[in-house]
């Protein structure tokens, strides 16, 4: 949890307590003093009662991973409750997007692996291109010849 600090926390804390709250009680949650929904609340998202009563009461803000968890719990898009508690993000940072399947027809290449990795300085993924077509050239040479007889053949010589 964060602790209390700056206006900007403590405003995205209330208003990310609020909202969490209103929410868990549309999805059957009893938040009743007494009721058992604090509880369950805590325990389907992996926190504390304690985490989820000073969150609820806007007091902190919980770890982003925390965030994620409500929002499943709650069923709701986790983009919604990191915007109402202020929490800088990337779109869709922890998903990871479908790309094509590999395939004959698609094969994974060096400038794929590259944009994959998030590789951008030129010189770096020049760098990193070269190295893995030297990489798939040896790995060819080697099950050449080990299909001629000669174990490993001159690309474990290297």
């Amino acid at each position: 949890m964060r602790s209390k600090g700056s206006p900007e926390r403590t405003g995205g804390a209330a208003a990310l307590g609020a909202l969490v709250a209103e929410l868990a009680v549309k999805a059957g949650y009893d938040l009743k003093p007494g009721g058992t929904g604090r509880t369950r609340l805590a325990e389907d998202a992996g926190m504390s009662v304690w985490a989820i009563g000073r969150m609820l009461r806007g007091e902190t803000l919980p770890k982003v991973e925390n965030v994620y968890a409500l929002a499943d719990v709650l069923g709701v898009d986790e983009t919604r409750l990191l915007d109402t508690a202020g929490y800088r993000h990337r779109p869709h940072q922890h998903k990871q997007t479908q790309g094509p399947v590999l395939s004959i027809a698609h094969p994974l290449t060096p400038e794929a692996i590259c944009d994959g990795l998030g590789i951008t300085h030129p010189f770096v993924r020049k760098m990193l291109e070269s190295s893995i077509a030297e990489a798939v050239r040896l790995q060819r040479e080697a099950d050449q010849n080990d299909k001629d007889g000669t174990p490993g053949g001159a690309a474990a010589a290297r």
